[in-house]
């Protein structure tokens, strides 16, 4: 179904919510950035100042995991000051009404659960600003922690030092 125009956009999505006895949406960059999170791939975004360090990589170099670590802990003032916005405040509303059980983002900054969605009902495939676990292909556990876990320790998260809980 196509729309012609918004306002029957918007009625045909409100009528596909009523009509609908679950939705399990999946979010991105887009619901976050008019709360003033820099978007990761578009011109200026993230990646364009920084090249992305693949999975093998983080894996293999101490110093990849290192400046993997550096970036996600410098962008914590920018996660601190957001809010959640009108997307944001529009799921969580549905998760309340019982219409919306789960939700899944790529999003790294935490604003599904500060809308009221309970943490264990958001599926982050990226991790977050305050909790990150990274797995290898054999299901062992590489990184699983808070900044305050990782800096608490006396030596740098590795393979062989990480914690699982």
């Amino acid at each position: 179904m196509i729309a012609t125009d918004l306002q029957s956009g918007v009625e045909l999505l409100g009528d596909m919510i009523a009509q609908a006895s679950a939705i399990v949406p999946f979010t991105g960059a887009g619901i976050s950035t008019e709360c003033g999170i820099p978007d990761f791939r578009s011109p200026g975004g993230v990646w364009t100042r920084n090249r992305p360090i693949p999975f093998d990589e983080f894996v293999a170099s101490q110093d990849a995991r290192d400046e993997a670590w550096r970036r996600r802990f410098a962008m914590e003032p920018t996660f601190a000051a957001a809010k959640p916005g009108r997307g944001h405040r529009a799921l969580a509303s549905l998760y309340r009404a019982g219409k919306v059980p789960a939700i899944i983002t790529q999003n790294i900054d935490n604003l599904h659960q500060a809308s009221g969605f309970a943490p264990d009902h958001v599926v982050e495939l990226h991790g977050n600003t305050t909790y990150a676990a990274a797995s290898a292909a054999d299901g062992t556990t590489i990184c699983r922690g808070s900044k305050r876990d990782l800096t608490r320790r006396a030596q740098r998260p590795t393979a062989r030092t990480a914690t699982n809980r």
